[in-house]
């Protein structure tokens, strides 16, 4: 297999991946990861009861420092506790930057005012709590929280803009896609994306369009080189919306670029109950729509 496997030249390899996360991976739901909080014994007597079949997870003791600062925050938020400990930099071992970004959210939490207390629950809601592994926006805020130019006295949730524009501008400050480490890995990217209005972002700054001419959609191919066509897009979009929890298809539709081609390929997708259309795989990106509103043209 392995020898097999060298004989294949990059772009194979991107194609080969490509097809075994949609074979394995493109349909599956995430489920949320086991909240850092059950580790610490002063607390798990006080914590809502884990779904059967859960186990708590396996790591080595937190330090003394971050159970403290667990145990403040809960004090003060138990249900926003909870969701923190399920971040991804809570759940392998914990270094001085994510002990930082704990320390001053716990400050900023105790200080809040009403209407940042408002902006907090709102990014909350982004997504399915009961699907997404976390909550994408809060971990936008701790990767703001540990940066060394960070000024205590310029709150990222004090913001008086609608909620939409609001997460908008807390993912333009927190994404940096300069740092790689943390957007090279397809699985990490797609579960980070939970949520229709995070797809959208990310593929609006990520995404060049390119034509091809075929109808094959290559997500992983997508991902690791920001061009592709309609297909991909649509195929990249539908496997973050599934993991999200979302039913997500594709969705043809008449093609903008005239009769010579049959078909463009959209996202058609379900959130609260309505029916949207994602439409990213175009020069003129046109983002989320409502499907009776929708229009290729």
């Amino acid at each position: 297999m392995k020898k097999w496997l060298k004989c294949l030249n990059f772009r194979q390899k991107i194609v080969l991946c490509g097809i075994l996360i949609f074979l394995f991976g493109c349909a599956t739901s995430t489920r949320p990861n086991i909240s850092v909080l059950y580790q610490i014994p002063e607390l798990q007597n006080q914590l809502p009861l884990l779904p059967a079949g859960s186990k708590s997870v396996a790591m080595g003791p937190l330090p003394s420092e971050v159970q403290t600062l667990f145990q403040q925050l809960y004090s003060l938020d138990p249900g926003l506790a909870l969701e923190v400990g399920k971040l991804p930099e809570f759940q392998d071992e914990v270094g001085k930057k994510q002990i930082l970004a704990l320390s001053r959210f716990t400050q900023l939490i105790s200080n809040a005012i009403p209407k940042e207390k408002s902006n907090l629950e709102n990014l909350l809601k982004v997504g399915k709590p009961e699907v997404r592994r976390y909550c994408t926006p809060l971990q936008a805020i701790f990767w703001l929280l540990e940066k060394n130019e960070y000024n205590p006295k310029e709150s990222p949730l004090n913001c008086n803009w609608p909620s939409k524009i609001f997460l908008n501008a807390l993912l333009t400050n927190g994404w940096d896609f300069s740092e790689k480490d943390r957007w090279k890995d397809y699985k990490v990217v797609t579960d980070r994306l939970n949520a229709p209005e995070l797809v959208d972002y990310y593929e609006k700054r990520r995404f060049i369009y390119v034509f091809r001419n075929d109808n094959v959609g290559r997500p992983y191919w997508l991902f690791k080189t920001n061009r592709g066509q309609c297909a991909d897009v649509t195929a990249f979009t539908v496997d973050c919306l599934k993991k999200g929890g979302y039913k997500a298809w594709n969705y043809d539709v008449v093609s903008p670029r005239g009769r010579s081609f049959p078909f463009h390929h959209v996202t058609r997708f379900v959130m609260d109950g309505k029916h949207y259309i994602m439409d990213n795989g175009r020069s003129d990106k046109r983002g989320i729509v409502p499907l009776d509103k929708y229009s290729p043209f």
